[in-house]
């Protein structure tokens, strides 16, 4: 081969590889877009917060719960709104007592709007309606939907704020959920068959490290008596030196609960004194626990399921942002 032909053919070679650089540069420096594509009331039940929906263009109230996997419909509003169900679809829910309910049906709806968003050919879990259930709580909107988003809970104000985030990483400093002081936790988002998309995330209870799913659709914390051990404490002396009350689970079994004080826990930087925990009959495996209400819903969240953390917002800033 001639030296020109040789020194054409390591120009070219040198060019390529200098635009596999720049392309890979201008890959890499895509900006992190965080837009809000939807907003939506929230409506007390009871203690639980739903939000307005149509189903098929029918008005309905569904729990916003990010602790539950499959959302779900009433079986009676499903009859009401004609919902079709789908030949050989069914789905087994479980409820936090661990037991696995009968198979459910599943039934097809043309389009789901909540927070002036629509979603088309939806599968929805059927079940018969929890004695439990508020009277205007109609369904059930779960993670596999909510995931979608990144969630941004305003309880004192009724508002959620639902968000498309693209191109950030966590602890990006392009990611800046307020401008105002806030904390910062990182979040566990499960893959496994039967928790997908559950968050959950680290807590302390008296410096010692429990691991709870994040559950909206609770509204007391609860811990598996299970856990206890992971405390320093025997399970059979807490049954008998603590209060005992009783509650149902989302399956409507009847638990036990025994109530436990303790100096501190701490929630990423946030910390809670003299706090009353319920050890609870609850089957929430691989998690310690539910983490509920009782906690965060005093104070604004957001829910990054894009960047896998929980951000909140410190009480005395309680702006949000536009």
């Amino acid at each position: 081969m001639k030296t020109q032909d040789k020194t054409r053919i390591n120009t070219r070679n040198g060019v390529l590889a200098c635009l596999a650089v720049m392309t890979l540069g201008l890959a890499q420096a895509q900006p992190c877009s965080v837009k809000r594509v939807g907003t939506t009331p929230l409506v007390k039940d009871g203690s639980h917060f739903l939000m307005p929906a149509t189903v098929n263009g029918a008005p309905v109230h569904f729990l916003v719960d990010t602790g539950a996997v499959t959302s779900s419909i009433d079986a009676k509003v499903a009859a009401q709104l004609a919902l079709p169900s789908l030949p050989g679809r069914t789905t087994q829910l479980i409820g936090t007592d661990g037991g696995r309910g009968k198979r459910v049906p599943k039934v097809s709806i043309w389009t789901l709007g909540f927070g002036g968003l629509a979603h088309g050919a939806v599968e929805l879990a059927a079940p018969d309606r929890p004695d439990q259930a508020g009277p205007l709580t109609q369904g059930i909107i779960g993670a596999d939907v909510l995931s979608r988003y990144d969630l941004e809970f305003d309880f004192s104000g009724r508002q959620l704020n639902l968000y498309t985030v693209d191109g950030c990483d966590a602890g990006s400093a392009q990611f800046q959920p307020w401008q105002q002081p806030y904390d910062t936790v990182n979040l566990k988002i499960a893959e496994a068959k039967g928790f997908e998309h559950i968050a959950s995330l680290p807590i302390t209870v008296d410096n010692q490290a429990l691991e709870m799913a994040l559950d909206t659709g609770a509204t007391r914390t609860k811990v598996m008596l299970g856990a206890a051990v992971k405390l320093g404490l025997d399970e059979e002396q807490l049954k008998a030196q603590s209060p005992k009350s009783t509650s149902h689970s989302s399956s409507g079994v009847a638990m036990a609960n025994y109530a436990r004080r303790f100096d501190s826990i701490q929630i990423g930087q946030s910390s809670y004194r003299n706090v009353e925990l319920k050890f609870s009959e609850i089957d929430v495996k691989p998690y310690d626990g539910l983490l509920g209400l009782d906690f965060l819903g005093s104070r604004k969240i957001w829910i990054s399921y894009a960047t896998r953390q929980l951000f909140i917002d410190k009480p005395e800033h309680q702006s949000m942002k536009r």
